[in-house]
């Protein structure tokens, strides 16, 4: 696994946090001097435009799919230094491997909003697990809207049958600001909210943007990865057999993080990642509870030193693009 050396700042509770929720809002996530060099590479791009030439700057795509989609997007590294990029990428990874256990992130596209430009609420339960937005968007512009659109979760018409509500009450608005890092479940109805105002690109909506999925158990310790999460799949076995005679869909992400001990015990798990739905909408508590009691349980070959182990666990099955073909 990449050194922790890259992660941002975290305090304790933030590292014992579960993301359980439909979104996680990460302010600062760079070192402000990192983010405010990618910042400046775009308005360097931008700057003199009666010189601008063919080769530097027809780089855009302007993505308009009547109805869903209308903006401008474009290869993250046509505009910003690639090394600079790739910073972002390695800082993203890292913290993704570290705090949710799942060490895919996609190389993002930078995509630009001006006036007009939105996104429809869509979702892209196919993509990932998780999509990620990061902002490079100045707090202060000449320019509203371009908020984060996520919908509540839950069943919005039986939830909100006998009162009135609207807006924050049947959305959240995640407002882009700069150096923010957005992460919300790749199943979750979202969008951007229409910006209004004005047609300088500098005032615009920039992101970096892509998603992230599970790369495979990890392992910091002298277990190997893929023999713990072999007994992690074996140990659950029974259960996840039963699951899948029941007639309702369990679907989504728990990823759980084990310490285990010298001898072979499994001294502590922590629930990094518990996104687990049902498809009649009941709860998952009780599942969730059951797996990290039995896992708890387990016993592994002893070693000279501890093990820290990341084992993603995938209700209803992998991603479209993961299975094999053939």
């Amino acid at each position: 696994m990449t050194s922790r050396s890259h992660l941002p700042e975290t305090t304790e509770a933030e590292e014992a946090a579960t993301f359980s929720t439909p979104f996680v809002i990460l302010d600062d996530f760079l070192p402000r001097g990192e983010a405010v060099a990618m910042r400046r590479q775009i308005n360097g791009h931008f700057a003199e435009p009666h010189r601008h030439t063919p080769d530097r700057h027809q780089v855009w795509n302007y993505w308009h799919v009547p109805g869903p989609y209308t903006y401008l997007r474009t290869l993250s590294e046509k505009v910003i230094e690639r090394a600079q990029v790739a910073r972002f990428h390695e800082a993203l990874t890292v913290w993704a491997q570290y705090m949710l256990g799942l060490g895919h992130v996609t190389w993002p596209y930078l995509s630009l909003y001006v006036d007009g430009c939105e996104q429809k609420l869509h979702n892209d339960s196919v993509n990932g697990r998780f999509g990620f937005v990061y902002s490079l968007t100045w707090d202060e512009r000449k320019t509203i809207g371009g908020e984060t659109i996520v919908l509540k979760e839950g069943d919005l018409f039986r939830d909100n049958m006998g009162r009135a509500s609207a807006g924050s009450g049947l959305l959240d608005l995640i407002e882009p600001k700069f150096n923010r890092l957005v992460l919300f479940d790749d199943r979750m109805p979202h969008g951007v909210q229409r910006i209004e105002g004005s047609m300088n690109p500098v005032e615009g909506r920039f992101v970096l943007h892509g998603h992230i999925s599970e790369s495979g158990p990890m392992a910091d310790g002298p277990l190997e990865a893929v023999a713990v999460a072999r007994a992690v799949h074996d140990g659950l076995g029974p259960l996840l057999s039963d699951l899948q005679r029941l007639p309702v869909l369990h679907h989504g992400p728990l990823v759980l993080k084990l310490l285990i001990e010298p001898g072979g015990a499994v001294g502590r798990v922590d629930r990094l990642v518990d996104r687990l739905a049902r498809s009649d909408g009941g709860g998952t508590h009780a599942l969730a509870d059951q797996v990290v009691a039995l896992v708890g349980s387990m016993r592994f070959p002893a070693a000279a030193q501890p093990t820290e182990a990341w084992v993603p666990l995938l209700f209803g099955g992998n991603l479209p693009w993961m299975r094999p073909t053939g």
